[in-house]
C-alpha cells in the first residue's frame, strides 16, 4: 500500500509496485504469520498485464499459504473465488442511491459488488456510460 513512483530515482509506478511485491514474497519466504494487504495490484500497467500479473501473484500467494487481503475493482480477479473456493472469499462495501446521492453504510457484505457507482458519478458529470 502507498506505492510511490519517483522521477528522481527513475522508478515508475509499475516498478515501485513490483519492488513492493518482491519484498512481500521475500518476507513470506522468511517469516511465519505474515498478514498482507494489497490495494489495486499492478495499477501501473495495462489491463491485460494487470489481470495476468495479479492472477499469477495471487496464485503464488495461495501456493505459499499466505493470508491477507487483496482489494480490487477488477471483476475478473473476483472470479478467482470460483477457482479457489476453499481459499478466496469476496467481500464488498455497497452503496444506496437516494435522490442522486450515494449513501454508504460501511457494512462488509459477502460476495462481489454489483453496484457500479462510477457510472452514476460520470452521469452526474454529464458523461453517459
Amino acid at each position: 500500500m502507498r506505492i510511490k513512483d519517483s522521477l528522481n530515482e527513475n522508478i515508475s509506478t509499475f516498478k515501485a509496485e513490483l519492488n513492493r511485491l518482491q519484498f512481500l514474497l521475500k518476507v513470506l519466504n522468511e517469516q511465519d504469520n505474515v498478514y498482507f494487504l494489497i490495494d489495486e495490484m499492478l495499477r501501473g500497467t495495462n489491463s491485460v498485464d494487470k489481470y495476468r500479473g495479479s492472477k499469477a501473484i495471487i496464485e503464488k500467494l495461495i501456493r505459499q499459504g499466505a493470508v491477507g487481503i487483496v482489494a480490487t475493482h477488477d471483476l475478473q480477479i473476483a472470479r478467482l473465488e470460483d477457482t479457489y473456493p476453499a481459499y478466496i472469499r469476496n467481500f464488498y462495501f455497497d452503496i444506496e442511491v437516494k435522490d442522486d446521492e450515494m449513501l454508504f453504510d460501511y457494512k462488509l457484505k459477502s460476495g462481489e459488488c454489483k453496484t457500479f457507482n462510477a457510472s452514476m458519478l460520470l452521469r452526474q458529470l454529464g458523461v453517459e456510460v
